[in-house]
């Protein structure tokens, strides 16, 4: 037998894949499908400022699994992210979720898994995915070096990530002013923000949320301020003095 007869019989074998497979990821992807297109309906009304569907198409998608919580998380957050000028729109309705959503048994909560659980996880994953981790910047030598194209092209990436950088912090201001996330995970950005040379997005979401320092001080002393942050969580509170430099 020749090795193309050979290679033909392989293929073959590796594409008879049963067909209850394909049967059984069918359900799945409908019911993905249709989430997301619900969700997006919601956003739609939502930002018209029409909430007269909102319970209705709630009881049509139930969701019964943490995943399913998370889908419609990660559609509302990626509306925000994308489309920053529909940001407070879409804390609007993750609001309206975590209000009128039952909470799903959880072995890790135990009052239960709530959206803003769901919400919390999504946020940080897009938030650690763009923020955290080495900068990535190219020395302007190093640009000359690999050529004007590649050196444009970091250039372009860099102001896409600092874009996405401030639909985040955006992001994370509307959602603490709706209380959807707390001065503990704020603290965390902020620490994380500080640590990855962005400062300057870090005051900004301090900014957001009512805590700045006396800006005549931050211009005397050549940096971004001494901010009172509160580091406590819902179980407690401390506060320390942290100055943020550039």
């Amino acid at each position: 037998m020749s090795m193309v007869q050979i290679r033909h019989s392989q293929d073959v074998n590796q594409s008879n894949i049963p067909k209850e497979v394909f049967l059984s990821c069918a359900p799945v992807q409908g019911r993905t499908q249709e989430i997301k297109e619900h969700i997006c309906a919601l956003l739609d009304d939502t930002m018209k400022g029409d909430f007269s569907r909102l319970e209705t198409i709630l009881a049509q998608i139930a969701p019964t699994k943490k995943p399913e919580l998370e889908l419609m998380a990660q559609v509302i957050v990626s509306k925000a992210l994308d489309e920053p000028q529909h940001c407070q729109a879409c804390v609007s309705l993750a609001g309206a979720l975590q209000i009128l959503l039952p909470a799903l048994p959880s072995s890790h909560h135990s009052k239960g898994e709530r959206f803003m659980h769901a919400l919390l996880d999504v946020f940080q994953t897009e938030f650690e995915a763009t923020c955290i981790g080495p900068a990535g910047e190219t020395s302007p030598d190093e640009e000359e070096q690999i050529g004007y194209t590649q050196g444009s092209t970091a250039i372009l990436a860099a102001q896409r990530t600092q874009h996405r950088i401030r639909a985040l912090v955006h992001l994370a201001g509307h959602l603490h002013c709706h209380g959807l996330i707390g001065n503990g995970v704020v603290s965390e950005m902020v620490h994380d923000l500080t640590d990855n040379q962005e400062s300057e997005a870090a005051n900004e979401l301090l900014w957001f949320i009512g805590i700045v320092a006396n800006r005549k001080a931050q211009q005397r002393q050549q940096q971004l301020g001494t901010v009172l942050e509160d580091v406590g969580d819902s179980d407690g509170a401390s506060s320390e003095t942290r100055t943020i430099t550039a």
